[in-house]
């Protein structure tokens, strides 16, 4: 029994930090009875030697053994998690390694804490016990002594009587002195090439010669530690260098991240306070002066720029309880561009704010959980269940932890950018939960990668959004960072409108004309309609046009681009992106509010593209120009009458196999109707093939296929042909694979989220008897499996009001019988699921049925 618990324990303890795992799956592994594992977990519990999630089911993580930075030496270093984390774990584990540790080299510029780091080393290595409590700390600047090198010489090595002039004794070294311990060289660089060689004959044989005696070798145990501000290989000998295995970079100060510069100058004010037993307020001006300090002194510039300001604010209120600085107690040369972080208190009597953090680590755990189990299945329920498991942070945020200047930058970004640029005038209670997050760089352990493709695929919109404020908001972590636009994505989805197919840009002059524009408009539609481009009066063109490449670049826009622009001269924009455009674009050549506003609401109602462009023509008296839209690359076009969410997965399903210089774009089945009506064919001119669910009967200038044909041989075999230059036969037959299971009964269950498939296939298996024996059919498998996939889809999509509400009048007598009988044939489905086929949708099935009856 002892044994079956010990290998619950160690499963466990194998988990890489932040992952969990359920009762069943950990039974399985050890292939014991669950009942048998709940029992030792339950018991692991009790022993505090294991962590319960508290959900459905519940889940287990190991409790965290402390690392690097928790321990006493490095807690209260700022950065231990973060810009100094790697630092940290060099050093600890340089400490720790038997027999007698690694010696270190710290460089950096004046000011950025090396001596400070060396002096933790020292305090970790004997709280660690690999060196005595009593055990040595010798420091030697050799910068002090670098006109004389004997003299160095004499002072590591120690020397004879009679060695040189005034060797009236013998005397040990700093090596000698520092035996058991460590010996700490700053400004190593300023040792002579002899003394670097003595020094590295000693790292090899712990052996050293005094001066004056080359006979009688001296043995000694130390710990070396070497700083320098130069460039290593460029000033130590590269013998010497081969010596010194953990080398470790200290960044600058304006290199840190935001919190940690923040959390150094409370730090520095904080240790002024408790000299002059004061409270000291900091004026916003000074704190943002301060966080942008960029001098060669760095930390240590800045520790003398701390005091001497509370020396003159002391000097001029030193009977005040409270001492308040203002920017003239600076002692600057110029001043920084203002950023408000807010003001800065600090009091002797309290505690410093920065150095705790309240611990999360269960709904932390908890979240990462709900975004792994997201990434392998994206289902509206599992979304939800992840925003739930998100906001949930809300009740573990207290005041205090939002008593930061970091959070009033975070506060401000996060409302001047998702509330009012974008419109998402609802989510302000959603800052503080990102700002927890934000803060304690929190980096999810699920698959990333997984969980990017999930929400860009389903998400793009919110994504988009979520990506804008992380822009503009200071890195702490990059890796954070990153997550965070996910994990924001997901809260954002519940606000943002994913059915909007339009894109639309505004650019225009002025530092904020463009932007404030899109305030206005997008606040009045109540969401996300447009972007928002300003172009400085000075600004090149060149760089506008690169901006808004690349910001087109990452935007669907087969359904169509609309460009809003304030004066002519911004136009030739068109030449330079429609490169990146895969559909129609309309050029308004007169930006203002009233027109955008007018475009936007009509781009919110999802009106047909065509139609906006049209009426834009006819109602403004402005320039107003429309393109008809083409790929520039070699293309794929996938249309599908079941919906354009179709076509869009198919697509993703071709693009994995394809190079990226052909493009795999999915195209609304009605824009494809559009467009061979008017015989349009220039569209085509860099068309591959077509791909639709549907067969095209009209003469067409185009390679094309209807999908289903690839259940048959033939159009397997034509399909090869086509794709044969670009894919090995091997890729050939794995993408067919897909593409077989994509259509099949398995692959459209797949697609539904929320009817039993089991429950609505069978339903629309009965509804395809009824118009085979109505119509005196025998419908093949291609035609059924069609069917399956488009009347599934179709029923959800009226259950969701997620159907164009356009009214379509029946053109012919026979369209006219098929609405007839159609309505008849539904009419049970209709009562069951509490919905109305439209006429839009009784016109799509019209176009499935049209060739058979």
């Amino acid at each position: 029994m002892k044994a079956a618990k010990e290998r619950v324990l160690k499963q466990i303890d194998e988990l890489p930090d932040n992952v969990t795992i359920a009762t069943s799956e950990l039974a399985e592994k050890l292939n014991l009875s669950r009942s048998v594992v709940s029992h030792y977990l339950n018991q692991l519990l009790k022993d505090k030697k294991v962590q319960k999630i508290t959900q459905r089911p519940v889940r287990w993580a190991k409790i965290s053994a402390a690392n690097f930075s928790d321990q006493a030496a490095f807690k209260n270093v700022i950065g231990n998690s973060g810009s100094l984390k790697k630092a940290i774990a060099q050093i600890s584990a340089a400490a720790a390694y038997p027999p007698a540790g690694l010696n270190v080299l710290i460089t950096g510029k004046s000011g950025v804490g090396k001596s400070f780091l060396a002096s933790k080393l020292y305090s970790y290595s004997k709280e660690i016990g690999v060196i005595g409590k009593k055990a040595p700390y010798i420091v030697l600047n050799c910068a002090n002594y670098a006109n004389n090198p004997e003299l160095v010489s004499s002072m590591l090595f120690g020397y004879v009587q009679g060695a040189f002039t005034g060797a009236d004794t013998d005397k040990e070294g700093l090596l000698k002195e520092a035996d058991g311990g460590y010996l700490f060289l700053d400004e190593v660089h300023r040792l002579s090439s002899e003394n670097q060689e003595k020094l590295f004959s000693f790292i090899d044989s712990g052996e050293f010669y005094k001066m004056g005696d080359n006979a009688h070798a001296c043995k000694a145990n130390v710990r070396l530690i070497m700083a320098t501000t130069e460039k290593p290989e460029a000033v130590l000998l590269p013998t010497f260098l081969r010596r010194i295995p953990v080398r470790i970079k200290l960044p600058d100060y304006i290199e840190r991240p935001i919190d940690e510069r923040l959390q150094l100058i409370n730090s520095l004010f904080l240790h002024e306070a408790h000299k002059i037993n004061k409270k000291i307020v900091i004026d916003q001006k000074v704190v943002s002066a301060l966080l942008q300090l960029k001098h060669t002194g760095n930390i240590g510039y800045l520790k003398n720029i701390v005091k001497v300001s509370c020396a003159t604010a002391y000097h001029d209120s030193s009977s005040a309880e409270t001492i308040t600085l203002k920017l003239k107690d600076l002692d600057l040369a110029s001043l920084p561009h203002f950023k408000d972080y807010g003001a800065l208190t600090v009091d002797p009597n309290e505690k410093n704010r920065y150095t705790p953090r309240i611990s999360l680590t269960a709904k932390l755990l908890e979240i990462t959980s709900a975004l792994q189990e997201l990434s392998t299945d994206f289902t509206n329920t599992n979304l939800n269940a992840c925003r739930l498991q998100i906001q949930a942070l809300n009740k573990f945020i207290t005041q205090g932890m939002l008593a930061s200047g970091l959070h009033v930058q975070h506060n401000y970004l996060f409302k001047k950018i998702i509330t009012n640029q974008y419109g998402l005038n609802k989510t302000d209670y959603l800052e503080p939960v990102m700002y927890v997050l934000y803060e304690r760089h929190f980096k999810p352990n699920c698959d990333k990668e997984k969980l990017t493709e999930v929400i860009t695929t389903h998400l793009p919109r919110s994504l988009h959004v979520a990506s804008k404020f992380y822009e503009k908001l200071s890195v702490l972590d990059e890796e954070s960072q990153t997550s965070l636009a996910l994990i924001l994505a997901l809260l954002l989805s519940d606000h943002v409108d994913e059915n909007i197919q339009l894109r639309g840009l505004m650019v225009a002059h002025g530092e904020s004309t463009a932007t404030s524009i899109q305030a206005v408009v997008n606040s009045l539609c109540g969401n996300y309609v447009f972007d928002a481009i300003d172009m400085p009066i000075d600004a090149d063109i060149a760089t506008i046009i690169n901006e808004a490449n690349k910001l087109i670049s990452s935007f669907n826009t087969t359904n169509g681009f609309i460009l809003m622009v304030d004066m002519g001269s911004l136009s030739q924009l068109y030449s330079q992106i429609s490169a990146q455009l895969d559909g129609d674009l309309l050029v308004v050549n007169n930006l203002t509010t009233l027109t955008a506003l007018d475009l936007a609401l009509k781009m919110k109602q999802n009106l047909p593209f065509k139609q906006i462009a049209e009426k834009a023509d006819k109602d403004y008296d402005i320039g107003v120009k429309y393109y008809e839209g083409f790929s520039q690359s070699m293309n794929i076009l996938v249309s599908c009458i079941s919906g354009l969410g179709i076509a869009e997965k198919i697509s993703d399903i071709i693009r994995d196999y394809l190079p990226a210089s052909i493009k795999v774009i999915p195209l609304g089945y009605n824009s494809l109707k559009e467009k061979i009506a008017g015989k349009k064919w220039s569209y085509f001119d860099r068309t591959l093939f077509v791909l639709t669910t549907i067969d095209l009967t009209e003469k067409v200038k185009f390679n094309h296929m209807n999908l289903y044909d690839i259940l048959d041989s033939s159009g397997e075999n034509k399909l090869k042909k086509w794709l044969s230059p670009y894919l090995t036969p091997k890729q050939m037959e794995n993408f067919n694979n897909q593409l077989l299971r994509f259509f099949s009964k398995e692959g459209i269950s797949e697609r539904l989220s929320f009817l039993n498939p089991d429950v609505v296939l069978s339903e629309v298996e009965t509804i395809n008897k009824k118009y085979e024996d109505f119509y005196n059919l025998r419908l093949d498998g291609k035609v059924k499996l069609n069917l399956y996939m488009h009347i599934a889809l179709m029923i959800e999509r009226s259950m969701m009001h997620n159907t164009t509400e356009v009214e379509v009048e029946p053109k012919s007598d026979k369209e006219k019988g098929f609405f007839k009988i159609t309505k008849s044939i539904f009419q049970p489905i209709e009562i069951k699921y509490n919905i109305k086929v439209s006429s839009y949708e009784m016109s799509l099935l019209y176009e499935l049925f049209k060739q058979f009856i």
